[in-house]
Order: C-alpha cells, then sequence, then structure tokens
C-alpha cells in the first residue's frame, strides 16, 4: 500500500539529487574557466614580457659593443694627437687625419655594430671627420646628414654638456628633409666633460631593428631614455603617447598596465633605459572568444547529457529499490511470522552479503614504529670498456635478489623492493644503524667482485619514527645517492655532504671552448679540457658533478655545431657517443669517450668549413698572401659583383667569423712569428703586418693574445731561457 508513494518520493528525491550534483559541477566548471582564463592571461603576459628581456638584453648588449667602440676610438692615439694640433691652431691641410678616417672605415665596415657611419667634431675648430674623409660642419649636416631635430647648432650646444655617453632619440637623416633616400640613425656620442671634441656614432636603426626582433619581425617596441626620453619605436606608423602611469612606479612592482584596450609590457635594464611592448587588445580577445564559444558549447552539452542521463538512472535507481523495499517487507512479515533465531539470522545474511579480504603486501604506511631505509643505485658499465655478458635488465634482477636475500638473512622484518631500473630500496626496522653498516660491508666484498657489470652505490638513512615522514626520507638518501664519487667500486654513504652537485663553465671556459671547436682543432680541444677533467678527479667530484660538467661541455659543443648549421644527418654518429657519457663510470672512461666525441665534432666542423666555396676560398686566399697591404671588402666585393653587406655576411656565415677577423687573425700571426724568430722592434712588425699606426696594432694584438707584444716576446724568451 505504501510502496508506490514511497517510489514517486524516491525518484523525485533521486532526480533532485541528481540535479544539485550536475550544478555543483557546473559551478566548479566555470570556477575552473574562470582560472583557466586568469592562468591564460597571465601565461600570454609572462610569455610576452620573456621575449621582450630577450629583446632588450639584445639592445642592451649591441649598445655596449658600439659604446666599447667609441670609447677606444675617442681613446685612440691618432684622434688625441689631432685634438692636440686642433687645440694649437694648426693649418687644416698640416692636420693628421687619414689613419682616424681609415679607423673609422673600419668599424664601421664591421657589420655587426650596424652603424651608418662615425663622425669626430671638434668645439674650436670646423672639422668634421668621417668614413668618407674630411670635411667642415656645415658640409656634413647641411648635405650627407640634415636632420630637421639635429641642425648644427644642436650639436655645437652638446659641447657644454656634463654626460660622457648620450644615446639622443632616433631621426631621419638624409640629403635634405625630402630626400626619399633618408635613413632613420639613432645618433650615440661620448663626450667627456673636459673634452674639446666630441665622436658621434650614427646606428642605422632599421639595421638593428631586423637583427634585433629577427624572431620577432611584428613586435611593436618603444625603447625610451633614462630621461624618458623617446628613443626609438619600430611601429612608427602607430606612434601613441606613452601613458604617464607607465614611469609612475618600476616595471618589476606589476606584470603588466592596461588602458584604452592595450596592454603594456614594460622592461627596465640596468642603465634605467625602458623597453615596452605594446599589445592590442585584439590579440588577447580573439584567444579569450574562442575559448569562451567552447566553453558555453561544452557546457551546455554536458548539462543536456547529465540531465538525460540523471532521469535515466534515477528509473533504473528506483526499480531495484522499490524490488528491495518489497523484499523488506516480506522479509518484516516473515519476522513476524516465525521468530526463530536461525531464520532470523538467515534474512539478515541475505540483506547482507559481506565478503572481507584481508590485503597480504606489507607495507610502510600502516607501520609507526622507528625505521631506517637503504638506497642502492646501480650504475652500469658501458659495453664499450667492458665485456658485459649479461642485458641491464638481467643485471639488476640478480643484484636485486642478493640484496633481499641477504637483507632478510642479517636484519629480520625488513623489506626490499624495486622502485626503478637502477634503484632498489630496503625498509629496516627500528635504529639497527651499526648492523645495516656492517651488512653493506659485506655486500661490498661480494658486490666489487663483479664490479665489470655494474657498480653499486648505497645511501644510508637516518632514523624515522613515522611513516608520514617515508617520503623525506627517500628524498634523503636520493640526494646522499648523488654524491658518489667517481670509483671503480662499491660506496657506502652515511652521511650527508653539504657541498653543491653542479658545475658551470666561467665566461673564460666557454670562450676558450667555444674559439677551439669553431677552429676544428682536436688536439687543441683536448689540452683545453683534460685538466678540467683531472681538476674535477683531484677535487674528488661526485659522479652528479661529472654529469653536469659532461651536459655543460656537450652543449656548448651542440651550440657550435648549430652554429655551422650541421644537418642533422651529421649529428647521428654523435648519438652513441652521447649515450657512452652517460654510462662512463670512471675518470679514465670519461677521458676515452670525450676524445672520440671531440674528435668527431672538430672533424665534422672542419669538413663544413673546408667545403669547396670558390668565394670564400678567394677571400681566405688574398688575406693569407696580401695581410700586409691595405686590403678593403669594398675593393673584393666590386671584383666579386656583389654587394659589400652581402659578401660580409656570406663570409660570416660560411667561416663564423667576418672579414676583418680573419685578417686581424692573419695579422696577428705572422706578428707572433716575427716576435718569436727576429729582433725587429715591435712598431717595425707593426708596419709589416699591415698596421700604420702601434696603438693599433697593441690592441688587436692583445685582443687575440690576452697579452700585449712585448709582453709575448718577453714571455717568449723567458720559457726559451728556461
Amino acid at each position: 500500500m505504501t510502496i508506490f508513494p514511497i517510489n514517486k518520493s524516491l525518484f523525485r528525491h533521486v532526480f533532485t539529487s541528481f540535479i544539485v550534483l550536475i550544478l555543483i559541477f557546473s559551478s566548479f566548471s566555470l570556477l575552473i574557466f574562470w582560472m583557466l582564463k586568469s592562468h591564460l592571461r597571465s601565461e600570454m603576459i609572462e610569455q610576452n614580457h620573456l621575449t621582450l628581456q630577450k629583446v632588450a638584453e639584445r639592445y642592451q648588449f649591441q649598445l655596449d659593443k658600439i659604446r666599447e667602440a667609441l670609447f677606444k676610438q675617442f681613446t685612440d692615439k691618432d684622434v688625441i694627437t689631432l685634438n692636440n694640433q686642433v687645440i694649437l691652431k694648426k693649418d687644416a691641410e698640416t692636420l693628421t687625419t687619414r689613419p682616424i678616417v681609415l679607423d673609422i672605415q673600419s668599424i664601421v665596415g664591421d657589420s655587426e655594430l650596424y652603424l651608418d657611419n662615425m663622425i669626430l667634431l671638434f668645439r674650436s675648430a670646423n672639422l668634421a671627420i668621417n668614413k668618407f674623409g674630411p670635411g667642415t660642419n656645415e658640409e656634413l649636416f647641411a648635405n650627407l646628414y640634415a636632420s630637421k631635430p639635429y641642425p648644427l647648432p644642436y650639436w655645437q650646444t652638446q659641447f657644454q654638456r656634463t654626460d660622457n655617453f648620450v644615446l639622443h632619440p632616433a631621426a631621419s637623416f638624409g640629403a635634405s628633409s625630402a630626400d626619399p633616400t633618408a635613413k632613420t640613425l639613432i645618433p650615440y656620442s661620448i663626450k667627456p666633460s673636459l673634452a674639446d671634441n666630441m665622436l658621434i656614432a650614427m646606428i642605422d636603426a632599421d639595421r638593428l631593428r631586423d637583427a634585433m626582433l629577427k624572431e620577432n619581425p611584428n613586435l611593436d617596441l618603444t625603447i625610451v631614455g633614462p630621461g624618458q626620453d623617446l628613443i626609438y619605436q619600430t611601429n612608427r606608423s602607430s606612434a601613441t603617447k606613452l601613458p604617464e602611469t607607465l614611469f609612475s612606479s618600476p616595471p618589476a612592482e606589476r606584470a603588466y598596465l592596461l588602458e584604452n584596450g592595450i596592454y603594456y609590457v614594460d622592461y627596465q635594464n640596468d642603465d634605467s633605459m625602458h623597453f615596452i611592448m605594446r599589445i592590442t587588445n585584439p590579440d588577447f580577445a580573439a584567444k579569450i572568444l574562442r575559448l569562451d564559444n567552447l566553453m558555453i558549447i561544452l557546457l551546455g552539452i554536458s548539462i543536456v547529457i547529465a540531465f538525460i542521463v540523471s532521469i535515466f538512472f534515477s528509473k533504473r535507481i528506483n526499480h531495484p529499490v522499490r524490488q528491495l523495499l518489497k523484499e523488506k517487507v516480506q522479509i518484516q512479515q516473515e519476522l513476524k511470522d516465525q521468530q526463530s533465531e536461525l531464520t532470523n539470522y538467515h534474512f539478515i545474511n541475505k540483506l547482507k552479503n559481506i565478503n572481507l579480504e584481508s590485503g597480504e603486501w606489507p607495507h610502510i604506511q600502516g607501520t609507526e614504529e622507528t625505521y631506517t631505509i637503504v638506497l642502492y643505485e646501480l650504475r652500469f658499465r658501458a659495453a664499450a670498456f667492458v665485456e658485459v655478458p649479461l642485458s641491464k635488465e638481467q643485471i639488476s634482477q640478480s643484484v636485486g635478489a642478493h640484496l633481499k636475500r641477504l637483507a632478510d638473512e642479517r636484519i629480520p622484518g625488513s623489506h626490499t623492493f624495486q622502485i626503478e631500473h637502477h634503484q632498489f630500496l630496503s625498509v629496516f626496522p627500528g635504529n639497527e644503524r651499526d648492523r645495516i653498516v656492517a651488512m653493506l660491508e659485506e655486500l661490498k666484498q661480494v658486490l666489487d667482485q663483479d664490479r665489470r657489470c655494474c657498480l653499486v652505490t648505497a645511501a644510508v638513512s637516518s632514523a624515522f619514527e613515522h611513516s608520514i615522514q617515508f617520503g623525506y626520507a627517500y628524498r634523503q638518501v636520493n640526494e646522499m645517492a648523488m654524491q658518489a664519487k667517481l670509483l671503480d667500486e662499491t660506496q657506502t654513504i652515511t652521511e650527508f655532504r653539504s657541498d653543491l652537485s653542479t658545475y658551470v663553465l666561467t665566461l673564460s671556459q666557454e670562450q676558450d671552448l667555444t674559439a677551439v671547436l669553431k677552429a676544428g682543432k682536436e688536439q687543441e680541444t683536448l689540452d683545453l679540457f683534460l685538466p678540467w677533467l683531472q681538476e674535477l678527479d683531484h677535487k674528488e667530484a661526485s659522479v652528479d658533478v661529472f654529469r653536469h660538467m659532461t651536459l655543460a661541455v656537450t652543449d656548448k659543443a651542440k651550440m657550435v655545431l648549430e652554429h655551422y648549421k650541421v644537418q642533422a644527418e651529421a649529428l647521428w654518429q654523435l648519438k652513441p657517443l652521447l649515450l657512452q657519457l652517460d654510462e662512463c663510470c670512471t675518470v679514465e672512461e670519461y677521458r676515452i669517450t670525450f676524445q672520440a666525441y671531440f674528435r668527431a665534432v672538430t672533424q665534422i666542423i672542419r669538413e663544413k668549413k673546408e667545403a669547396n666555396d670558390p668565394i670564400v676560398d678567394l677571400v681566405l686566399r688574398v688575406i693569407h698572401e696580401q695581410f700586409a697591404e691595405d686590403l678593403s671588402l669594398d675593393v673584393l666585393a666590386d671584383q666579386l659583383n656583389l654587394s659589400t653587406s652581402y659578401l660580409s655576411t656570406y663570409i660570416k656565415e660560411k667561416t663564423g667569423a667576418n672579414f676583418m677577423e680573419h685578417l686581424h687573425d692573419r695579422r696577428v700571426s705572422n706578428a707572433k712569428e716575427l716576435l718569436h724568430t727576429t729582433d725587429l722592434n715591435i712598431q717595425d712588425i707593426g708596419m709589416q703586418v699591415g698596421y700604420r699606426n702601434i696603438s693599433s696594432f697593441n690592441r688587436m694584438f692583445k685582443n687575440r693574445t690576452g697579452s700585449s707584444p712585448g709582453e709575448f716576446r718577453k714571455a717568449k724568451l723567458t720559457s726559451k731561457s728556461s
């Protein structure tokens, strides 16, 4: 009599419960969607910030190079001499300007500086020297470099400033204000406070932009100086005034600024220069709108499906429950009729059919006793060094079985199991550290007999009292195992060393390694690298430190190979050597493997460099035979019917160095030979190898050898006498 009303009420309650669950899950879905949108916006902002930081660092690095070139030229002996002549008001025809013009041409000819010209001005003389030669200030700023923001009076007022270096805002320079060939240049000047002359580097802004934004050509970038002066904008067609609030607080205090539908991402370098990226709102809105539409569609479909499923399962649940209620009524009636305890027991068992099973696998989570764990880490020997009769799986199984048997025999109640293909873990009840160490000493004698197959490191943890500390105990022994030394024996580690397990190449080491690898010289590479390996061996560095060192060196070699655009097919021969480096277990194995690795790398580089190229062969032959002459890339380009910039870039791509670097390398190499084998004075040697002034010779020689010509000759004489 009461079954149908109860059934109707039950269906209503079950269905309502499903609807509530649907609403709850829908709310969670909306919350997750909102969090996902916020995360997506944050990720997009962070990605753009990283891109901006990378571009800013490139610009800063380039400006530092130009600043260094300005300083070197400004302090050049020829510039100082000319300045003294101007101060003494010597006749213009007697002024020594030719060496300065040559130096400026050399600097401007360096394609990596992106300079259009370099101009030397004087406070007390109407004289302007640039790559085209000497001239008057009026000729230069009225004909060649006419610009409305930068007339001649502007530069004359710059002699009154106190700042040594000034980066001026970009402007259009040409023969006239309507010159269609006008270029956008960024002046960068040096003028110490007491100096009577000023040197200006005219940076080609568009060439510099193309180089700096090669990976992001559509980046809307604005560069603002320390005094909030607008230096340069990559997208001048959309130039707008920057928000004042952008400079009211440091960029580090905010992720971005949103104003008038435009996102502004700001990065400030150490020189207080701001690099600002503009991102229009539609870029974000399009992605968010697609995500909104997708979420609405999925949510709607999910609700409809959930509603249908709710009705279905509500009916399915209602039917068996109805039957169960009928059975319950019947059982109740039977219980009233039959008062027998056996009958009661029968119906109770009918209602409660329970099958209990106990687990048989022992585990640490159920215990609250003191315990100690030991991690065994296996380092498999490489087949290139020893003949291993078993596979890694067979070796691992054999070692694991022996570990379990010995642990069970020596310390009953222990549990040993495998967690990785090269790691086993033992859990010992109680604080039995002395017995554990004694067991490991016994284990060492056995494992050392088979060290031709693998080397084992055993790390013993502290004693722990609670099962919740099991994860921390494992991390402790894992870090201790990483401190194993590069020894050809089983090692037991019972104490944690505080020394850092890392290795980083110094800047000098990176430069030296890059230089010898680019030269493709196998023996010089080994002579440079093997002392690093020996130094780690003398310091008893850990296995982890050697792995970090291997990674640092191979990454640098990979960068050099990528520089020469080595094809992927040629790199396959390095794969077995890289795998072999991962399996090195002794210093001698590292030495042998690195010898083979560097032999293969330098051979690839040499083959890449020695590929027959008639243009490169001609240029290098001219440099080799005529290095002492006044060589010019412009002349060679005319002979080859190529543009100077194209030929410079072509040589750089094919050889890894530009024309002037090859020329200076050849001259310095010949100078080193003359310093070692002759008694000529340094100035004569400089003239003989192609340098017209001693300061240029000294500077180039020191840049490439690390010492001056006099120091180099003295060192050679000292080593020869000893």
